[in-house]
């Protein structure tokens, strides 16, 4: 506001000055001060006219506090004396070169976000004027979580996910199966004609299981996305694990970081508040349960998000 009213005030003093003491020079400054600010009005108008900016992300999916580059291609204001100005993710103005520049934000909270149109300004070399513009349309960008570390006492042994089958107990004969699995001991005492029963290595890997039942604060989910990845990470260590996230019927089995672990990495990053985990019958014996609304209290507080970024509620929308 100081520097707008400087501004109008300094030719109109100078104007006055020149009329009171019959001084041609302040006439003179003040008429040159006043074209000076004309022709920076027009150069700046004709600039927000001519201006073309391309905004590229160069990725959508990204660990959370870590940086997103944002590049921006300028064109249209060659021989005006203007230039383009980016709102960075900190609140301050950034200038672009003739060609464009790149600036970068850092997200530290994992789940989906849109980035919004970037919000820029033509302002003349002097910073005497400028116009409002906007580069880009609004983007996804999938923030995941960054693993926590786990308690050893946490951890559960891994096994080999494509070993042979190992034998598990007893259970009643069905019909069709192989005569080398009757148990003949138990049918030559009389008894009931039995089979062995066998289960592989994948069977028993151990069972993490996701829920976020109880809660609506987006600090406790973002915990339990944390920490879930954490126990997964450390399983995927000793021979992998299974995962039941909120909404599943059935475990997902992770036992290759390369082919399974990413998808499972983003649909904990997708994990919606307040929604239940449903074991099945029989697999919750021993299982790692992290549940949202047992996060604990007096964690690092979530500052606010960088400008043009706001959390989007289901990623399906952004895809």
């Amino acid at each position: 506001m100081r520097r707008r009213f400087a501004l109008v005030a300094f030719p109109l003093v100078c104007g006055f000055g020149g009329a009171a003491l019959g001084s041609l020079a302040l006439f003179g400054l003040a008429l040159g001060v006043l074209v000076l600010y004309v022709a920076s009005g027009i150069a700046v108008a004709v600039g927000a006219r001519r201006l073309r900016v391309d905004r590229t992300i160069d990725r959508h999916e990204v660990l959370e506090n870590r940086p997103v580059a944002l590049r921006y291609a300028v064109a249209g204001l060659r021989g005006l004396p203007v230039h383009v100005e980016v709102l960075g993710a900190d609140g301050g103005w950034w200038v672009l070169g003739p060609g464009g520049g790149s600036t970068s934000l850092v997200i530290d909270r994992p789940g989906p976000h849109v980035l919004d149109a970037t919000r820029l300004r033509v302002r003349d070399d002097l910073g005497l004027f400028s116009r409002p513009a906007r580069a880009g349309r609004p983007a996804s960008v999938l923030v995941l979580p960054q693993p926590a570390p786990t308690p050893e006492g946490a951890r559960r042994g891994g096994a080999d996910p494509v070993g042979d089958p190992e034998p598990d107990g007893l259970r009643s004969y069905v019909p069709g199966t192989s005569m080398s699995r009757i148990h003949w001991a138990s049918a030559a005492r009389g008894g009931e004609l039995q089979e062995r029963a066998f289960v592989t290595a994948r069977d028993r890997l151990p069972l993490v299981v996701v829920d976020t039942a109880g809660t609506e604060e987006d600090e406790d989910v973002h915990w339990a996305m944390r920490t879930a990845a954490g126990h997964v990470q450390a399983l995927l260590r000793t021979g992998g694990c299974r995962v039941l996230l909120p909404g599943d019927r059935t475990p997902s089995t992770v036992s290759d970081p390369v082919g399974h672990w990413p998808a499972v990495h983003r649909r904990l990053a997708a994990l919606e508040a307040d929604t239940p985990a449903r074991v099945p019958a029989g697999d919750d014996h021993g299982a790692l349960h992290v549940r949202a609304a047992l996060a604990p209290d007096g964690g690092t507080p979530e500052g606010p998000l960088p400008h043009g970024v706001v959390p989007l509620e289901v990623w399906e929308a952004a895809a």
